[in-house]
């Protein structure tokens, strides 16, 4: 089984890794975690603070195994 978890850049802390906070608009005291990613997974117009993408987690194995952009389909 797949989860969908919406994410958004804080930023990069460390070499190689991105930080992302999980369910944005939420915030950390009310279920918000934060998340990192191999940079290698993200895009390069993905990995600048408070871009949102959605990332796709399996349940079993507990690792991110996508990652997709998110769309804004009320500009189309």
């Amino acid at each position: 089984m797949l989860d969908e978890i919406t994410v958004q850049v804080i930023g990069c802390f460390e070499a190689g890794v991105i930080t992302v906070i999980a369910f944005t608009g939420v915030g950390m005291l009310d279920g918000g975690f934060t998340i990192e990613l191999p940079t290698e997974m993200i895009p390069a117009n993905l990995r600048m603070p408070n871009s949102e993408f959605i990332v796709v987690r399996d349940r079993q194995s507990g690792e991110f195994t996508q990652l997709f952009q998110k769309t804004n389909l009320n500009n189309i």
